[in-house]
């Protein structure tokens, strides 16, 4: 896979990322629903402002867990206010990874990489830490800018699969690439 440099998303956006104009295209219910059952553990990678990370807790009805990472401490932060003294609290785990790893040791049922992966810059060192983590039949979704390369995203759709991934289902979503694999 290609290794690029690529800027993190700033903090400075995280009011655009929980708008209501961007949630008109990028809808958390309707694409995380099919995905999304009770007493699962998710991983949320690259969370930003915890809108996805929400609306995977309300999902899972009060039970299960979502691991929501990032490695910027003020999006974490901003998670923690909107949940806090809500039924989410006690679902939602804050984890604040670094650049080199996420550093969790955890069985995950669902991870999300929502518009995230395309600013990693080794992405086959993320796929290798992560990839393990998924329960056999577990579900990752990639969602990716459309401003991505074919050839990019195919890059990624193909390591995972050489991983013991098939595709599960080819996501349509606006402006975006997005692809659901389930572990074999």
């Amino acid at each position: 896979m290609e290794i690029k440099e690529r800027l993190v998303c700033p903090m400075g956006a995280a009011k655009l990322l929980d708008s209501k104009f961007r949630k008109l295209f990028h809808n958390p219910a309707a694409i995380l629903q099919p995905y999304i059952n009770k007493n699962m553990t998710a991983l949320d990678i690259g969370c930003g402002p915890g809108v996805f990370s929400i609306e995977m807790a309300r999902l899972m009805e009060g039970t299960g867990k979502v691991i929501s990472v990032d490695m910027q401490e003020g999006m974490l932060e901003i998670i923690k206010k909107k949940i806090a003294g809500t039924p989410y609290e006690k679902n939602i785990v804050l984890h604040k990874c670094s650049q080199q790893s996420i550093n969790l040791n955890e069985a995950i049922d669902f991870v999300l990489m929502f518009y995230m992966v395309h600013e990693v810059p080794n992405k086959e060192k993320l796929f290798n830490e992560v990839l393990p983590l998924i329960n056999k039949n577990g579900l990752i979704m990639i969602v990716e800018p459309g401003l991505i390369s074919k050839r990019e995203f195919s890059a990624m759709v193909n390591f995972i699969t050489k991983n013991g991934f098939e595709v599960y289902n080819r996501l349509k979503i606006p402006f975006s690439k997005g692809i659901v694999l389930r572990k074999l």
